[in-house]
């Protein structure tokens, strides 16, 4: 039945109550300012104004999801209101609909370019969502409208710095500063720009300060993970290990839930594991025809960015970082035994199907790949599933990137990662040397088994001699040699790194890591028995 329109009585007591429940709103009186719009709802159910006005009352009061419904409701019916489209981003984005409130965002600066603060939303949530080139648009357009922005111009700030544009990096960093010296994004990047530039005591200074006022547990995390760097540097190791525990503590906070045996838990490596072998024999019937990718794999922290930015210096060569290329198979078939099972016996046209989705989803990520290239696929923990990819790929070869495993633990453990269903893994030592040996165990095999499609290439090599081990890894992809693959650091910054080692890329090769766990030895000392096995079999006895 539609709704009965209001006479001009009722019209005249919706105005005045609408009045009175935004001055109650405006003074912080949200209980008032509900009546007041539940009033007018009784008048007018279909009152796109009140039910903003409510839904937000709703929220203040803290029931997230009924607010984020009736802000919905009123959008539907006002889809032209860009104050509503703009309070509706924010109700997405706190209940955790990242792409929900992307749109809404980009929905109210389509309506109201000029408001900053719809543009600052934007921003933040684009550079969360991975588009980072949205987000330093939207930041830029928020602190052209208002430049007295602090967070606009530290999250500016922020993304200039992870592409290497370190002096308008610093710029805006001290902008930021000078408008709000408190401001947590702000001091994390002046620290880590200090820290770039070789001033570790200063930037330990400015960390410490940070870490004595209120901060999110993301920036707790961050700024204790960079402290404890920063003592690295400093050689004072019993500091950067508190430190770093700190820094877990607070990650542990941010925790998703749990993925029930996802495509990166232990499960999964074990499942990998027992099947290993039958996948292995399957896959040795070669594909005909078609593209054959070349997958870059080892666990993160073993110098796979730096092998990013060579190959990526090369003409002839594309390389992804670190996207989920393979997710199809794996949802369809990794997931469990009956379906790694059907995996082996697939025929010619089920293959075919699943290499077909695994080109479209690289096509989506790298829509402008020049033709001709060799593509190269970047992820080190699709060493889990090199059985999967040698049955998808039968020719496909595998750049297995080694470093000490001790080493790998170690600075694992020391990064702060944004938790997600693998990172989650690094937030205890124990854990982290667990899911080393589970997903190495892996690696370890396959290798052993596939040494024709295989180049093992170790980080140290590639320190002690860039060149060599390039020339070895070039040949091994049958390319020409091209000087370009040295001048990586010109590369990186060419390019947005979405790994922790983006700073270290930009810079010229240095040894200082190597070796780094023979100072935290003794802390290490639980799980190196864990570690000794893959030790010994990489050569780092």
């Amino acid at each position: 039945m539609p709704t009965r329109t209001p006479d001009a009585a009722q019209w005249a007591e919706i105005h005045r109550l609408m009045g009175e429940a935004s001055a109650a709103f405006a003074r912080n009186d949200f209980a008032a300012a509900a009546r007041d719009s539940e009033r007018v709802l009784a008048l007018h159910p279909e009152m796109p104004d009140a039910l903003h006005l409510l839904g937000l009352c709703v929220m203040a009061g803290g029931n997230l999801p009924q607010g984020e419904a009736l802000l919905r409701r009123a959008f539907g019916l006002k889809p032209g209101d860009a104050q509503l489209a703009r309070n509706l981003g924010v109700a997405l984005a706190q209940s955790g609909d990242a792409a929900g409130a992307l749109a809404a965002f980009a929905r109210a600066v389509a309506l109201d370019p000029a408001d900053p603060v719809s543009q600052f939303n934007l921003a933040v949530v684009s550079e969360e969502a991975g588009d980072v080139a949205s987000a330093e648009r939207a930041y830029r357009a928020s602190l052209k409208l208002a430049p007295a922005n602090a967070a606009a111009a530290a999250g500016l700030a922020a993304l200039l710095e992870q592409r290497n544009a370190l002096e308008e990096a610093a710029s805006r960093c001290e902008a930021a500063l000078a408008l709000d010296p408190t401001d947590p994004v702000a001091n994390l990047t002046r620290a880590q720009l200090d820290f770039r530039a070789g001033e570790h005591a200063k930037a330990a200074e400015r960390l410490e300060a940070l870490l004595a006022r209120p901060l999110s547990s993301r920036n707790r995390a961050l700024a204790a993970g960079r402290l404890g760097t920063a003592y690295d540097r400093l050689d004072q190791p019993a500091r950067a290990w508190q430190r770093f525990l700190t820094a877990k503590s607070a990650l542990a906070d941010t925790l998703p839930p749990p993925a029930a045996d996802g495509p990166y838990s232990f499960t999964t490596a074990a499942r990998m594991a027992a099947h290993a072998d039958v996948l292995l024999d399957a896959g040795r019937v070669a594909a005909k025809g078609g593209e054959t990718p070349v997958f870059l794999v080892g666990f993160p922290r073993s110098g796979t960015t730096l092998l990013d930015q060579m190959l990526s210096g090369h003409p002839a060569i594309s390389v992804l970082e670190e996207q989920d290329t393979l997710q199809d198979a794996l949802h369809e078939y990794a997931l469990s035994d009956n379906g790694l099972d059907a995996l082996r016996r697939l025929d010619a046209d089920g293959l075919a199907r699943l290499r077909a989705l695994y080109w479209r989803r690289v096509g989506g990520f790298m829509p402008q790949r020049p033709q001709g290239t060799l593509f190269v696929d970047k992820l080190p923990l699709n060493t889990v599933f090199m059985p999967l990819i040698h049955r998808l790929f039968p020719a496909a070869r595998f750049i297995f990137a080694l470093r000490d495993p001790r080493d790998v633990v170690l600075s694992c453990f020391m990064q702060s990662f944004s938790l997600n269903e693998a990172m989650r893994h690094f937030l205890s030592l124990k854990e982290t040397a667990d899911y080393y040996a589970a997903v190495m165990g892996v690696g370890r095999h396959c290798v052993e088994h596939l040494p024709e499609v295989t180049h093992r290439i170790r980080y140290e090599d590639v320190v002690e001699d860039p060149e060599t081990a390039a020339r070895r890894l070039l040949g091994f992809l049958r390319l020409d040699w091209d000087p370009e693959v040295l001048d990586f650091q010109e590369t990186a910054r060419k390019r947005r790194i979405n790994t922790p080692s983006y700073h270290q890329v930009a810079q010229p090769i240095y040894g200082s890591s190597r070796q780094r766990w023979r100072r935290y030895e003794d802390q290490l000392a639980p799980v190196l028995p864990i570690l000794q096995p893959f030790v010994e079999a990489f050569g780092y006895e």
